[in-house]
């Protein structure tokens, strides 16, 4: 039996929703089916040791020491924030007493907003080995989207470099093998020289297990009527007011749209607007399983470089033909077309190509459907888990044998 403790800023606190934390839950429960100790610490604007309610996980939710823990807030406060998080070590003493009760044997970082790379080092000064999930960049960006206004960057910007990059760079040392959730965020992280070049490194796209089996599709829901989907955080970056337009000017009645998610109300309802007179659907937040058994086809229209974009593969999962933008790790998500299609977000024609491919090629929707269902099972929680463990297990493996004894 091996201990783990599982490190990330969010663990679903009340309000507060992402693809990161599902992931974590996703880790822990595969990890735990398989007789294995998980723990997750997390930061909040309070602190709980004991149950996580909502996924039954033991959890060290400590009190976050910083200017705030979440929402808009001015300039200023947001650059002392991350001084604080990134030049500080204010947390310090929390990491320590959170490592000395757990005793885990090996502990899995992800999300370092909040949580910084000084947990790093306090894990490794009580010589626990450390694996680090790659999901966004905050090790090489400040706000961790490397996207400054409506630009993806190329590179990293002078600020990122002095305030993200030269701060993580020696911390990254005491990083044992870094998994990554795509090889494209691969490449930026190496490019960038985030970790040493000897590093170990590894691609795991995600877990992902639906919360009541899948029915069989016979076809569109709808005969005539293809019915798409957005499902997500809804923001700028993630180009639904780009894809509302690229709709407007498809022939009425051939199809319809089904937004499950929510964002910033002032922002949401100027989507509203836009999609006034179109057959769109705003649904707020909702189940996975409710809302892919409502679409045919999921649109991932993101504009940022998604490091992964999990609701690609998990909308073919459930059985749905996804349509990705050529944006980060997206790509990879429907293996290059092969199980699902790719558009240029910079070419509406090239989305309205593959809405056209989806509605009228049959045949396709059921290629598409085969090879989800072939490949399904190398999502599952346990398998995922399998291959943690055996990470964890070289990991372990490498250390001293003074280590070892002590």
């Amino acid at each position: 039996m091996m201990r783990v403790l599982l490190v990330s800023r969010n663990y679903f606190p009340p309000g507060v929703f992402g693809g990161a934390q599902v992931s974590v839950a996703q880790i822990a429960k595969g990890l735990k089916s398989l007789g294995h100790e998980v723990a997750v610490l997390n930061v909040d604007d309070h602190e709980h040791w004991g149950t996580h309610d909502g996924t039954g996980v033991p959890e060290y939710r400590l009190k976050l020491r910083n200017l705030y823990t979440q929402g808009p807030q001015p300039a200023p406060k947001r650059v002392a924030w991350h001084l604080v998080d990134r030049l500080g070590s204010a947390m310090a003493a929390d990491y320590r007493r959170v490592l000395r009760d757990f005793r885990p044997d090996i502990v899995n970082t992800h999300v370092m907003a909040g949580i910084g790379v000084g947990f790093w080092q306090a894990a490794a000064a009580e010589g626990v080995p450390i694996v680090h999930r790659v999901s966004d960049y905050y090790l090489l960006c400040l706000n961790s989207g490397h996207r400054k206004g409506d630009e993806n960057c190329q590179g990293v910007c002078p600020g990122c470099r002095v305030l993200a990059l030269s701060q993580a760079r020696g911390p990254a040392r005491l990083v044992n093998h870094v998994v990554y959730v795509s090889d494209k965020i691969r490449s930026i992280y190496d490019e960038a020289g985030v970790f040493p070049a000897d590093t170990p490194g590894s691609i795991i796209h995600g877990a992902y297990q639906p919360a009541r089996p899948v029915a069989p599709r016979s076809d569109l829901i709808e005969p005539g009527c293809l019915t798409i989907g957005f499902f997500g955080r809804i923001a700028p970056e993630k180009g639904l007011a780009e894809m509302l337009e690229t709709l407007a000017k498809l022939p009425a009645g051939g199809w319809k749209l089904r937004v499950g998610g929510d964002g910033d109300p002032a922002y949401v309802a100027h989507l509203k607007h836009l999609a006034e007179g179109l057959l769109v659907t705003f649904l707020g937040r909702q189940s996975p399983d409710d809302f892919y058994a409502t679409v045919d086809t999921l649109i991932v229209s993101s504009l940022w470089d998604e490091p992964s974009g999990r609701v690609a593969f998990e909308s073919g999962i459930h059985g749905l033909v996804p349509i990705v933008a050529a944006r980060g790790g997206l790509p990879e998500m429907v293996d290059y077309g092969a199980r699902g299609l790719v558009f240029d977000p910079d070419d509406p024609d090239t989305l309205r190509a593959a809405i056209a491919k989806v509605m009228t090629d049959a045949p396709f929707r059921e290629q598409v459907r085969a090879r989800w269902a072939r490949d399904a099972h190398d999502y599952l929680p346990d398998v995922v888990a399998q291959r943690t463990l055996a990470i964890y297990r070289s990991v372990l493996a490498e250390r001293p044998v003074d280590a070892l004894v002590g």
